[in-house]
């Protein structure tokens, strides 16, 4: 990614009712004024006002925003068309031919971050930010992006930094007799419960920003589509008497307990000679594989209970046995599952909260269901587990009195935790986190 470039891309989704096309380099303002014409051309006279114009024969409003108050800290234009394909592309190609190129996925955010409006925790906030998917998601990711994490992990690197320093200077002067720090294998210690700390939050956030896989299996008509329109609150699977109703996997996404979740609504598992059901059947088994909890539904007014208990798949991942119909079956005695086992009416309602508790549990394997306010994703996870292994050593080199050991332990052990904010981060790096982003952000 060339800094010194002129880029511009479409920031918004083509197709709506309204086009963003964003533009940010040094000479965007002289670009834009030759594609887009108004009465006023935009200029540091009207900075941040938005001027109605024309841009490729379309109406088009145009905002200039001057460096380095702007996004990315350069110049940027942002030029809202009508939201057609046709507008946003004839606007597009007058840009590309005054100048600009297309910008590469998360070109302005990088250009932010080089330019210190963003650290790098806070440049992946952005992207948390546009895929999250619940209001935790989005809460957690507006957090990051506030600096609250940053503030922490540069905390920690400051930290290191100082040990570092203590051990150097017993090395600048060995014979002196200068105040030096007694309690740095405590403060080694202290760095690493945090760190610890820190990288318990890791899951959580995991399972906030990128969401559940979760399951519905069983054997035909036990109500795994009425207990699918139950969770999402509408008729999205047709719900029938008929066994084998569902001949393939039913995917939706919902919100439960603050999770963002995935549901597979899968195939009635049985022996079936019919090879559009058959397919079906396989891709349950996919499915239930590649799930993260998986609802195994059972029929409480069956004739066999047994038998649906039989047929439990205990290979499936995360699963939590679901007597439904519990209301028709009245008071049956239920076999035992052996699995954490809730007993529901799909059709009622009936204790789906106790599902839904089941269902957060499982999800967090009997952590804490506290979500913090702030949670590593797994780079940051990664990095901080490095950086232990070398406060570990530099504790035990300190201890024997080998500071010059222990001041290399703690420079990489501070490397690793510069590196999570973007302190000492590699290009290479860089570019495989900003090329998780999106076209035009």
């Amino acid at each position: 990614m060339n800094q010194s470039d002129n880029i511009a891309a479409p920031a918004s989704a083509i197709g709506g009712a309204v086009t963003v096309i964003r533009l940010s380099g040094p000479q965007v303002l002289d670009i834009a004024n030759r594609v887009w014409h108004g009465k006023t051309p935009l200029s540091a006279a009207n900075v941040r006002r938005m001027l109605l114009g024309k841009a490729a024969g379309d109406p088009t409003l145009a905002v200039y925003m001057k460096a380095p108050c702007s996004y990315t800290g350069d110049d940027v234009v942002e030029l809202q068309c009508h939201g057609g394909a046709a507008s946003a592309g004839a606007v597009m190609k007058e840009l590309l031919g005054a100048g600009c190129r297309l910008a590469e996925p998360g070109e302005f955010t990088f250009r932010a971050f080089l330019n210190g409006k963003l650290d790098l925790l806070q440049a992946e906030a952005v992207a948390d930010l546009i895929a999250s998917s619940s209001e935790t998601a989005l809460h957690m990711a507006q957090k990051q992006l506030s600096g609250s994490l940053s503030k922490r992990i540069n905390g920690l690197y400051e930290r290191i930094i100082e040990l570092r320093s203590e051990c150097e200077s017993r090395l600048d002067f060995p014979d002196e007799e200068l105040d030096f720090d007694d309690l740095v294998p405590e403060k080694i210690a202290d760095v690493r419960n945090i760190i610890r700390e820190l990288i318990s939050t890791a899951k959580a956030g995991s399972v906030i920003r990128d969401g559940v896989q979760l399951v519905l299996a069983g054997k035909p008509n036990s109500g795994k589509s009425s207990l699918l329109n139950r969770i999402l609150g509408f008729d999205r699977a047709i719900v029938s008497a008929i066994p084998g109703t569902t001949r393939d996997t039913v995917e939706s996404s919902a919100v439960i307990r603050g999770i963002g979740v995935n549901i597979t609504d899968t195939a009635g598992l049985r022996e079936s000679s019919d090879p559009v059901e058959k397919m079906g059947i396989e891709r349950s088994f996919r499915s239930i594989r590649a799930g993260m909890v998986t609802f195994w539904l059972l029929d409480a007014s069956a004739a066999d209970l047994q038998a649906e208990v039989d047929a439990i798949d205990r290979l499936a991942p995360g699963i939590i046995t679901v007597w439904n119909k519990c209301d028709i079956a009245g008071n049956a005695d239920l076999p035992d599952t052996g699995l954490p086992t809730i007993k529901i009416s799909a059709l009622s309602g009936m204790n789906i909260e106790e599902l839904f508790d089941a269902f957060e549990k499982q999800v967090f394997a009997g952590e804490s269901t506290v979500i913090p306010e702030t949670a590593v994703n797994a780079r940051t996870a990664d990095l901080l587990d490095r950086s232990l292994a070398h406060l570990d050593r530099a504790e035990n080199s300190f201890n024997d009195g080998d500071y010059e050991i222990a001041a290399a332990e703690l420079a990489d052990a501070s490397n690793f935790v510069g590196e999570i904010s973007g302190l000492t981060v590699s290009p290479d790096i860089l570019d495989k986190i900003f090329h998780r982003f999106c076209i035009g952000k």
